[in-house]
């Protein structure tokens, strides 16, 4: 070996190296991407998305979230839903817990010195501040600590709750003094909207499941479950932004960026890799298919196998996640390639339809199933060499 061929084999092994570090250290964060990217949700039948296209905005979370909230609203369940909200509260780590007796005399309100919730008490002289964060607005300058210093001078704050989205966000405290971000962390409550991991409280799970399961108004439990559709659709319909934070955060590391516009190249040419293995593997030995070739460059075709009036064909589709093979009678929709072939033969059996087409039976393979693919692609030449002999 020359000392160029050394010198490029080693630049060759340490590139493949650095990948494969990489893709160790980013499996975890791709467990957790894939998992949010699988929990994805449809939002179904929804009377808010059928009546409005404002759920997007903060105001109208605010407003149904202040209408349960409310023990003198046209619920009738008093207290219920308020309490179960501070059973949530009480559900996160803080050194602050907020006894429900001090909320029996409640007044919810809106936009209350400009506050999304404001929940207060005459008789127990006690406060909730709820900042409603689930449309993903940025805070405004000192927006909390303002807020605390108008309802202190009344009230004992006992929760500030921070509401978002998801538990990607939280308060912008850059323009808070060392004193408030003591002081407020004492009482600061973050709740996301929904996560997956129930053992996190959140509000779906924590208050508006507990609320449905609780209530004996009908037309209530109707609503949470609509609205509590629509904050897991929301939730889950959105970027992935802490994993996205995790892999902008790893790719700033030396070379990573570098590693990973490889790997992303490398993903787009691995359907062409594909589909050149499977045509050097068959090329010369394609009988009683005329000749192979590649469409595109990433699907393999096996082209005309004549048998009478017979014209067959086998594609197969290469994408990175794997194969789809397409064994089919082309221009000839009516011709039932299922009775013909798939009825026939064992290992055609868990073959289907394409596309309602009943001339094209189609089957997918894994990426890592290339065996079993070549398996399948032997055994389909025999049997039509065996029926080409059978029709001399």
């Amino acid at each position: 070996m020359t000392k160029i061929e050394n010198d490029w084999k080693l630049i060759v092994n340490n590139h493949i190296a650095t990948v494969t570090n990489f893709l160790i250290k980013s499996k975890q964060l791709h467990n957790d991407y894939s998992k949010r990217f699988n929990n994805k949700s449809d939002i179904g039948f929804n009377v808010f998305t059928l009546s409005s296209d404002l759920y997007y905005r903060e105001n109208f979370h605010s407003d149904i979230i202040k209408a349960f909230l409310n023990p003198q609203e046209k619920h009738k369940e008093k207290n219920k839903y308020l309490h179960i909200f501070i059973e949530l509260l009480n559900k996160l780590e803080n050194e602050n817990t907020i006894q429900k007796r001090d909320f029996c005399n409640s007044k919810v309100e809106r936009e209350k010195h400009n506050i999304d919730i404001l929940i207060t008490d005459e008789v127990s002289k006690k406060a909730i501040i709820v900042e409603n964060k689930i449309n993903n607005a940025s805070d405004q300058q000192r927006q909390l600590p303002r807020y605390v210093n108008i309802v202190k001078k009344e009230f004992d704050i006992v929760a500030i709750v921070y509401l978002t989205l998801n538990s990607s966000k939280r308060p912008d405290k850059n323009d808070w003094t060392e004193g408030e971000i003591k002081e407020m962390n004492k009482f600061l409550k973050l709740i996301p909207a929904y996560e997956t991991d129930t053992a996190k409280p959140n509000l779906y799970n924590d208050w508006i499941v507990t609320s449905i399961i609780n209530s004996e108004n009908i037309d209530s439990s109707f609503l949470l479950r609509q609205y509590g559709n629509l904050i897991k659709y929301l939730n889950t319909n959105t970027m992935d932004t802490i994993s996205l934070e995790k892999f902008y955060n790893s790719i700033k590391e030396t070379d990573n960026l570098k590693t990973a516009i490889s790997i992303r190249n490398m993903l787009n040419d691995l359907p062409e890799y594909l589909a050149i293995r499977i045509e050097e593997k068959y090329k010369g030995n394609c009988f009683p298919f005329e000749k192979i070739w590649r469409h595109k460059k990433r699907d393999t075709v096996f082209e005309a196998c004549r048998i009478g009036d017979l014209y067959l064909k086998l594609d197969i589709w290469c994408d990175m996640n794997g194969y789809t093979a397409h064994f089919w009678k082309p221009n000839d929709p009516e011709y039932d390639i299922t009775t013909e072939f798939k009825n026939k033969y064992d290992f055609l059996s868990d073959f289907y339809i394409h596309n309602n087409e009943k001339n094209n039976i189609k089957k997918s393979f894994e990426i890592f199933e290339e065996s079993e693919l070549f398996d399948f692609v032997d055994k389909l030449l025999l049997i039509l060499k065996e029926i080409k002999n059978n029709d001399r």
